[in-house]
């Protein structure tokens, strides 16, 4: 039955109309044949204010129950826009409860290129693999440089200078590998070259004072040009060596579906126009480099010398969002993820990386407007709870490690709730992804730091020499066990073993020229030799060292045995080490005419 209500008024208006021909009041609007007298929801006008003309008797408990259903859902409508509030940022982003419904794999998810040496690189000796690195032109840039740097210095003192050639250099650099694989950086050059407990190799390469020579004329750029190439940049003086590094670093090798971006602190003190100061390192004080490692094998792919502004340049925004973009040049549109931690992370970031088909895994810092309320830090939350939040294809979760204390991770490449349930933690799969790739930085730093050949120096070229010489050696390591799996299989010390047949394959070249070259070195230099595995003489050099000895007859010398004081000068020479001798250090032997003939 219909509905019709009235008030009041309008009801007494009725009753006092006049009744038509048949005496029954005309109810407009009405198809009841009700009267009021008979209605048993009749009320007078002092009892109800609005009357309900109804068959149902329970009207009035509808009613009730209506006004209470409407409270109810303007209660609950509250609780929603409080929810929603709790997900919206200060920047208006919304962060969903619910995931996407996922309908096949991202393409940004889809690795579609094999990791390690590319095809065409291979490597026969660890020679071979670190030559890779350290190429020709990295090499003849030093030496060209070197030799300029030795001439004007020894040209101010009245001497000359003998070039450095690649043989003597590569020599060099051998010797300071091997120092850094016996972690001899500490141990003075002269204790490394006159010890005789020390390793006999040091003195059988070359002398201690041409070492030291080589090591102070070092240079890494014409010094004439570098005050024009300082106007624009500050790491010019290494700036040519270092960037012919890093494009051999990215060529020879393929990274795998993850990497790390991170910094490193090199250790240094002197005079810098980039020196930071870092107090969670353990140096404090040092040349910040950032690097982007692969996260599966110890590799160094790229990386980027922090020197603050440069000469001309405005103050730089956004630097850890500037550092990313620049270092995943070399590997966009491959589907790769990157991990960082909270100085690199953002929203921003995170959405321009999408465009280049790359992922990213890190945590947020609290103070970020891309957080929602919800996903802060609250003694409310339960210990070992999370909270997701869902954005496009931007996940953010927050998990409570400690009570009070959260930790926010923002990806773009998990899409799921997922965490795991068989632990007590139940750490959601984002976090325990992060904690298995974020170490790629900080394991290459530690194996660097292992075995470096780092020795104590003023000049910050130098350090970053030594750096790179360390970081090409674990390349070439990484490459080299990649395509030799078996290589020094079981044994603990590869690594060191590794770097002590580079540094021979380096240095056995020039310490046989200087066999061949020199027959009057001293006998303790050819025990050296000896001890170092190079051959005996051979023929040919006994003939060479027989006439050498011949010319210097008519040129008297100083006993090689007696003391210095003594001055004793003797024309008689030893005929196998070639060195002069008196008559009290010389012996005769006597050979019968049979056996002469």
């Amino acid at each position: 039955m219909a509905v019709c209500r009235l008030t009041a008024e309008q009801v007494l208006e009725m009753l006092q109309q006049e009744p038509d021909e048949d005496g029954e009041a005309i109810f407009t609007d009405s198809e009841s044949d009700i009267s009021d007298d008979d209605d048993p929801e009749y009320l007078p006008q002092d009892q109800a204010g609005v009357v309900g003309v109804s068959g149902d008797p329970a009207f009035l408990h509808e009613e009730q129950s209506s006004q209470d259903s409407e409270d109810s859902s303007d209660e609950s409508s509250e609780e929603e826009t409080q929810i929603k509030s709790s997900r919206l940022s200060k920047k208006g982003s919304y962060w969903d409860e619910n995931p996407p419904t996922r309908v096949r794999t991202h393409s940004h998810n889809i690795l579609r290129s094999f990791p390690g040496p590319p095809p065409g690189s291979t490597a026969v000796s660890p020679k071979d693999a670190w030559d890779m690195f350290m190429s020709h032109n990295i090499i003849e840039e030093v030496l060209k440089c070197t030799n300029l740097e030795g001439r004007r210095t020894a040209t101010a003192k009245g001497k000359e200078w003998r070039n450095v050639d690649k043989e003597e250099f590569m020599a060099f650099i051998g010797l300071t590998l091997i120092a850094g694989g016996e972690k001899s950086w500490d141990v003075a050059l002269r204790e490394l070259f006159v010890d005789p407990l020390q390793n006999p190799i040091y003195k059988a390469t070359m002398g201690l004072k041409r070492y030291e020579d080589i090591h102070r004329a070092i240079r890494f750029d014409d010094k004439r040009t570098r005050a024009l190439r300082l106007e624009t940049d500050h790491m010019a003086a290494f700036r040519y060596v270092w960037d012919c590094f890093l494009a051999n670093c990215r060529r020879l090798f393929i990274p795998s579906d993850c990497v790390t971006i991170d910094e490193q602190l090199v250790p240094y003190r002197g005079r810098c126009r980039f020196l930071q100061y870092m107090p969670s390192k353990p140096a404090k004080y040092g040349i910040k480099i950032f690097w982007m490692c692969d996260t599966r094998v110890p590799y160094a792919f790229n990386g980027t010398v922090y020197t603050g502004r440069q000469p001309g340049e405005e103050v730089q925004r956004n630097l850890g969002e500037n550092v990313v973009q620049q270092l995943c040049s070399g590997i966009r549109q491959t589907g790769r993820n990157i991990t960082m931690d909270n100085f690199f992370t953002s929203v921003a970031l995170a959405e321009k990386l999408l465009e280049k088909n790359l992922t990213i895994v890190g945590t947020l810092r609290q103070n970020k407007p891309d957080i929602p309320p919800i996903m802060k830090p609250s003694k409310s939350r339960d210990i070992y709870s999370s909270e997701f939040g869902f954005n496009g294809n931007m996940t953010m979760v927050s998990f409570v490690q400690k009570k009070g204390k959260a930790v926010v991770l923002l990806s773009t490449m998990h899409d799921d709730k997922a965490v795991d349930d068989s632990s007590q933690k139940k750490k959601p799969e984002v976090i325990q992804y992060y904690n298995k790739t974020k170490g790629g930085v900080d394991t290459m730093d530690q194996m660097v730091g292992n075995y470096s050949c780092q020795r104590r120096t003023r000049r910050w070229p130098m350090v970053l020499w030594y750096n790179m010489l360390d970081v090409a050696t674990l390349n070439a390591y990484t490459s080299f066990t990649t395509q030799h799996p078996g290589y020094m299989g079981g044994v603990n010390n590869a690594r060191r073993l590794f770097i002590k047949e580079l540094g021979k394959e380096l240095v056995m070249p020039h310490m046989k020229r200087r066999m061949e070259s020199t027959p009057t070195l001293q006998k303790h230099i050819f025990e050296a030799m000896g001890r170092c595995g190079l051959e005996k003489q051979s023929i040919a050099t006994t003939q060479l060292q027989e006439s050498t000895r011949q010319e210097g007859q008519s040129k008297r010398k100083r006993c090689a045995i007696c003391q210095v004081s003594k001055d004793r000068k003797v024309s008689s020479w030893c005929s196998q080490c070639t060195r002069p001798v008196c008559k009290e250090h010389k012996h005769e032997i006597i050979i019968c005419e049979e056996c002469i003939n």
